[in-house]
């Protein structure tokens, strides 16, 4: 059984704050150097019994980097087998927090070029497994604090932290990567901007794509009023079951085929299924609109010689078929229920069913699922993968699966907007779908008061592709708008470059629709189409009974 250690959070940042009102009265103490931070106990870090590895220096202006505070340390906040730990390990949180330059550092000529804070915060996510601290440029840059964690471990130990030696699970490192590490980025960032301005920010937000998706949703779950807009793309949420699913292409191809498919025939049936779909939503332009409504069968892309229809030189035999089409199917049970969801026809097929296996799911089962570091996902069989998917979900799912009530963040004030690529070649969107018809209060009128999300098509795992392109930092621009001046975003304009293009993305389950004259490449000739229900939602069975608070979301109060 997991350790819950996060839902309390007594201890952590909280005593560290404790530790920082005690050591010196506020009123006493006035604005800091950026080097100050770091040896000055008034401000929290230093001597802090909590706090390791302390550094702090004021960074200049570099590329199209401007000057900015740049405040690294360890924190460590409880440890011991009490908290999941080995006995003698402790947490170890690495956190970056950002800061623009304040009034005494404006004076240092190293901070030439500055932006002045503007008195709002930004955290921001992490990916896979995260394992670094990331840069807080992209924050400090547009004057926010900007704050990164590497989530309590290393990258070089891919999913491998989370097991012991002895083959019993670290739960204490799990939490720290599933909610630990964000919720401490996220606290440090508010102290640290209180103790070097003065005054703690006025606006809160949250900015991240795939495991950053997972994690500013765990935040709008877990700690409804730290955030006023999150911005969550690409979530890597439902960890327990999508994990597991990108694992399911290597199966099959692996059973079906005996050996991966040559990565030309993959492009040659990815672009076959393209051109099959393209028209269907009556523009062809090289884009499938509704990958969930293209039913196109590589059946049709099964060689002359092997009694199939196509003439292309890299056609496939009836088996890679079969392969392909189980892919772009996702895992079922033999009764044929559906487990999950697995990549979307237009998709690369390069991400998940490459030569080898993707490593961050490949690491799921050897090391989170069978707890076995010699363990050979060859031996998987489209039958046991099931069993193992249900492992994992009873294993995961209360440490790191997904809740899907949002009805304390949306009482609090919050806004939040999703996206997601439909040509994703690493996360299902389709998970992006389930979860969202998930929260529904009631309807989607009621959850877009707060809640939004845009699809993408032709967009790869957080963006790319040969498509009309997401601009996170565009859309981040959108929700601060939604938030501070109340626009409602019915839709984004999203563009590219070769051929110039632009085109509306409707919030879901709105569509665009061409008006009928206009260019085709220009968003203004397409409205978004009011859609009241979605017909293709897929219902899933399998791992039904964790689903938790569903049903408590179907509320249709607005409180």
């Amino acid at each position: 059984m997991s350790i819950r250690k996060h839902r309390t959070f007594v201890s952590g940042a909280l005593a560290a704050l404790a530790f920082f009102v005690a050591a010196v009265p506020r009123a006493a103490v006035a604005l800091p150097a950026c080097t100050e931070l770091a040896t000055n106990p008034a401000y929290g870090l230093a001597a802090n019994p909590q706090v390791s590895a302390v550094t702090a220096a004021l960074q200049p202006t570099a590329g199209t980097n401007t000057a900015y505070c740049r405040v690294d340390f360890t924190f460590s906040g409880e440890s011991g087998p009490s908290a999941g730990y080995l006995p003698g390990q402790s947490q170890q949180l690495k956190i970056r927090v950002g800061l623009p330059p304040n009034g005494v550092d404006l004076a240092n000529p190293t901070a030439a070029g500055a932006v002045s804070w503007n008195g709002k915060n930004r955290d921001l996510g992490g990916g896979g497994y995260a394992g670094a601290v990331g840069p807080v440029t992209s924050s400090t840059n547009l004057g926010y604090v900007g704050t990164s964690t590497d989530t309590g471990h290393s990258a070089a130990a891919g999913g491998s932290f989370a097991l012991n030696p002895d083959g019993t699970l670290n739960y204490g490192l799990i939490e720290d990567f599933a909610a630990d590490g964000i919720h401490e980025q996220h606290v440090w960032g508010i102290k640290l901007a209180n103790a070097y301005y003065g005054s703690e920010p006025i606006r809160k937000y949250w900015m991240g794509c795939s495991t950053g998706g997972r994690q500013g949703h765990y935040q709008a779950q877990n700690f409804p009023q730290d955030f006023d807009g999150i911005l969550a793309g690409a979530n890597a949420f439902n960890w327990d079951r999508f994990i597991t699913a990108e694992l399911w292409p290597a199966v099959v191809m692996n059973q079906e085929v005996e050996a991966p498919i040559a990565s030309a025939k993959l492009n040659a049936v990815t672009s076959a299924a393209i051109a099959a779909c393209d028209g269907d939503d009556g523009i062809v332009d090289g884009l499938i609109q509704e990958p969930r409504a293209c039913t196109y069968s590589a059946t049709s892309f099964v060689c002359t010689a092997n009694g199939g229809p196509s003439s292309d030189p890299n056609c496939l035999t009836p088996a890679e078929a079969r392969a392909v089409n189980k892919i772009w199917d996702g895992p079922r049970d033999a009764n044929g229920d559906r487990a999950w969801y697995d990549l979307e026809r237009g998709a690369s097929l390069l991400g998940l069913a490459g030569t080898n296996p993707f490593s961050i799911a490949n690491d799921h089962f050897k090391y989170w699922i069978h707890q076995n570091p010699s363990f050979d996902w060859h031996t998987v069989t489209e039958t046991s993968f099931i069993t193992d998917m249900l492992t994992s979900i009873a294993k995961f799912n209360d440490v790191i699966g997904t809740d899907d009530d949002l009805k304390a963040f949306r009482k609090a004030g919050g806004k939040m907007i999703t996206y997601h690529g439909l040509s994703d070649q690493l996360i299902p969107p389709r998970g992006s779908y389930h979860y969202y018809n998930s929260v529904l209060q009631g309807n989607y009128k009621e959850t877009q008061k707060f809640y939004r999300f845009f699809p993408y098509p032709g967009n790869g795992h957080c963006g790319g592709g040969t498509a009309p392109l997401i601009n996170a930092e565009a859309l981040f621009s959108t929700l601060v708008n939604w938030v501070e001046s109340g626009i409602e975003p019915d839709y984004v304009v999203a563009s590219q470059t070769s051929p110039a293009r632009t085109r509306k993305i409707c919030m879901y389950p709105n569509v665009p629709v061409y008006s009928g004259s206009g260019s085709a490449d220009d968003q203004a000739s397409f409205n978004c189409e009011e859609r009241k229900k979605d017909d293709l939602i897929d219902t899933l069975t399998i791992g039904k009974q964790f689903e938790t608070s569903t049903k408590a979301n179907t509320d249709s109060s607005p409180d």
